[in-house]
């Protein structure tokens, strides 16, 4: 079962992580030299201070204010000041922890020291971010996907959606932490950068990999439309979520859980429309977004979203994703594809990424959008 989140090889050979450089300051001194004759310092005993030293203080007593201002300004714009690294790890206390389906939850983690993650690097650049998480007792590191800020959180938590993975060595070691422990991160990582001047974006999104979903859906505002078609297994992991275009039908198309899918049942359907009102907080951010990104009095929304459940017999097909292709308005800029999800999921609509020199890279384009005429659009592999 996938989570958004990737292991990395080794603690030691450090992340793969992308920061603009910083610049260093050095302060310069210099020495006045002084002469050794008595002479020339039995010259100035007794003299009073004239109108030229008068003035030299009163700029220096003017300067030293609005230097410091200076100074502390410029230390506002570079981020706070106990800001951590990204290649250093820091420690982060688990402040709650919402259950929102019985294998999934959302991490909400505090700075339990006085350094922290520079909130500014994940949130503010145009650019999909994630965060390293420390397994100790295996020295390994798994990547997570940050979830955007919401109403009322706090500036310095982050906040994660994590599903428990059958042997998951890090997701399973995340998920048995009690209230007020610590655990280590370290970031903030770029896992994909936003071009500039993106118009349309289709985004297919299965299971917790709606949290890089709403992170573009959050960056990109009202610059561009974006159309999520999130897939989840069972009807608890999206509770509550209404699809924005008319209802997709049962098929017999593949599932994107066929590993796990059951048949169809009366009761899975009585279930979804008994909690057709009730919603868990990811489907209810989801929300909010859209309303924050609803435009102008034609209320136009520039996020819509579906819904599909394999417990409920509808599945994301191919047809799906081409009628969006076809539809979206041929405006200049970019159109993009982004696919995430399950190993199994990502595979199926664009085939493995590759390992090159120790790095993950995309590979060419396979699975089922390489049989589409994507005219103009660029998938991208999360």
């Amino acid at each position: 079962m996938f989570s958004i989140g990737r292991r990395c090889p080794a603690l030691r050979s450090g992340p793969r992580l992308y920061r603009s450089p910083t610049s260093t300051r050095h302060a310069r001194f210099s020495q006045t030299a002084r002469n050794g004759g008595d002479n020339s310092n039995s010259s100035h005993e007794g003299r009073k201070p004239t109108g030229s030293y008068t003035r030299v203080l009163a700029i220096f007593a003017l300067g030293v204010p609005i230097g410091w201002g200076v100074h502390t300004l410029n230390d506002t714009r570079s981020g706070p000041s106990n800001s951590a690294k990204p290649t250093d790890f820091v420690k982060y206390a688990l402040a709650a922890k919402e259950d929102i389906s019985s294998t999934c939850s959302i991490f909400t983690l505090k700075p339990a020291q006085g350094s922290a993650i520079d909130t500014a690097q994940l949130y503010d650049q145009p650019a999909i971010t994630s965060v390293q998480f420390k397994q100790p007792q295996l020295q390994i590191a798994r990547s997570y996907t940050v979830l955007p800020p919401h109403e009322g959180q706090a500036p310095d938590e982050l906040r994660f959606l994590i599903r428990k993975e059958q042997n998951g060595e890090v997701s399973g070691y995340l998920h048995r932490l009690a209230l007020g422990s610590t655990v280590e991160l370290r970031g903030p990582s770029v896992d994909y950068l936003l071009p500039e001047s993106v118009t349309d974006v289709v985004f297919l999104a299965g299971g917790t990999g709606i949290a890089p979903a709403l992170q573009v859906g959050e960056k990109l505002g009202k610059a561009g439309m974006m159309h999520i078609l999130w897939a989840n297994r069972r009807r608890e992991d999206c509770l509550g979520g209404m699809s924005d275009s008319k209802a997709p039908s049962a098929s017999s198309s593949w599932s994107l859980f066929s590993w796990w899918s059951s048949p169809t049942t009366h009761a899975a359907v009585a279930d979804t429309v008994t909690n057709a009102n009730q919603s868990h907080a990811i489907v209810g951010q989801v929300e909010s977004i859209k309303r924050r990104h609803t435009s102008g009095l034609d209320s136009k929304t520039a996020l819509l979203v579906d819904y599909y459940v394999d417990e409920e017999g509808t599945f994301i097909r191919p047809t799906d994703v081409t009628k969006l292709l076809d539809t979206a308005v041929q405006d200049p800029g970019k159109r993009l594809i982004l696919v995430s999800g399950p190993e199994g999921f990502v595979n199926y609509w664009t085939g493995p990424k590759q390992w090159v020199g120790g790095r993950e890279v995309q590979g060419p384009l396979g699975g089922a959008l390489a049989t589409f005429d994507l005219h103009g659009w660029q998938v991208v592999k999360l």
